[in-house]
């Protein structure tokens, strides 16, 4: 076993964590995507949720990453977890490609 930290355990708990907080961020990107016209109603409000959703993805990719170095101690729901970081971000995105035109 070609574990990325020595413990199986230690392994599995840190692709979760990171994967739960890659949830909490996409959950957050999917905030500012949606209210950032109520605290910043210039177009340049639109860069600080753009950035989050670049966040979010790099965060993501960061999960799937731990994911392919230890993708012999993963459960199968871990893998389709894998997916919800993405899928916030393109929620988040389109919101606010929908919002930035909205204020055109």
């Amino acid at each position: 076993m070609n574990a990325m930290w020595h413990d199986p355990a230690s392994s599995r708990l840190m692709f979760r964590l990171n994967l739960a907080m890659a949830c909490l961020c996409a959950l957050e990107s999917l905030f500012l995507s949606s209210t950032y016209d109520l605290y910043m109603p210039h177009i340049v409000g639109h860069y600080l949720p753009a950035v989050s959703v670049v966040v979010v993805v790099l965060y993501g990719l960061h999960c799937a990453l731990l994911y392919w170095t230890d993708h012999g101690l993963r459960r199968p729901w871990e893998f389709n977890a894998l997916s919800l970081p993405f899928v916030g971000a393109a929620v988040s995105a389109w919101i606010c490609y929908q919002r930035y035109f909205e204020q055109l």
